[in-house]
């Protein structure tokens, strides 16, 4: 799988998660503080999956897991708040943000599973 693909769809993913966290709002400096953790991790192992780090893409995949979670948090507090606390625009963005996730997983994974045959055949004794 070609690498830039995954780190185009890595970008789409923290451009979804930013829209999210800019339209639920909170404290301003906490959702700076956010906005940077996310975008260094996001940067970090994008630029090390591309250097041929081998590890990048499994850390990458945990953060993607975890801001999926974020996203589907959202869709939650939407459905069990009565629409109190999430926005319609907010939950449409929250589910296109879990389906870029979902789809990044699935391109990532054929990437992720040829890292582990290489290093087993690079292990394995013959």
């Amino acid at each position: 799988m070609d690498k830039k693909i995954i780190s185009l769809w890595s970008l789409l993913s923290l451009v979804m998660f930013i829209i999210c966290d800019l339209l639920m709002g909170g404290n301003s400096q906490d959702l700076i503080k956010t906005i940077i953790v996310a975008v260094v991790l996001y940067l970090l192992l994008i630029i090390g999956g591309l250097l041929k780090w081998r590890l990048a893409y499994h850390f990458l995949l945990f953060v993607a897991g975890i801001y999926t979670l974020t996203m589907m948090r959202i869709v939650f507090i939407f459905v069990a708040e009565s629409h109190s606390g999430v926005s319609i625009i907010t939950l449409v963005f929250a589910v296109l943000g879990i389906i870029v996730n979902l789809l990044w997983y699935r391109i990532a994974a054929k990437q992720i599973k040829g890292d582990y045959v290489r290093i087993v055949k690079k292990n394995v004794k013959k």
